[in-house]
């Protein structure tokens, strides 16, 4: 038998264009099953604590999503001021890093 390797290169290309990432495939079946908001949700609560660090999360008591804004409890006031500030800068970093327009706003309280 003799070993041909073109033959075996453009089957190795067609398996690599077939590849795709696990959020390319996992995407669509989220926005089907109506799922997709609170993988949003959880992924925007998610960047908020790799974002602000151990020392500012340590200070957040609670974080939610509900009709697109984002909740947040600061326990210190001085901090919550200081955030406050920043509203639209979180929204948009959480935007960019989602993807999408997902949050419409920030409320710290």
């Amino acid at each position: 038998m003799k070993f041909d390797i073109n033959k075996e290169h453009n089957k190795l290309s067609y398996r690599k264009s077939n590849d795709s990432t696990i959020g390319n495939i996992l995407i669509p079946y989220l926005k089907a099953y109506g799922l997709i908001e609170k993988y949003h949700a959880s992924r925007a609560k998610q960047i908020w604590y790799d974002t602000m660090g151990p020392k500012i999360s340590s200070y957040t008591k609670n974080i939610y999503v509900k009709k697109r804004k984002l909740y947040i409890t600061i326990s210190s006031s001085s901090l919550r001021q200081e955030i406050s500030f920043s509203k639209d800068k979180i929204k948009k970093f959480i935007n960019d890093e989602i993807g999408e327009e997902f949050l419409k706003g920030v409320i710290i309280w």
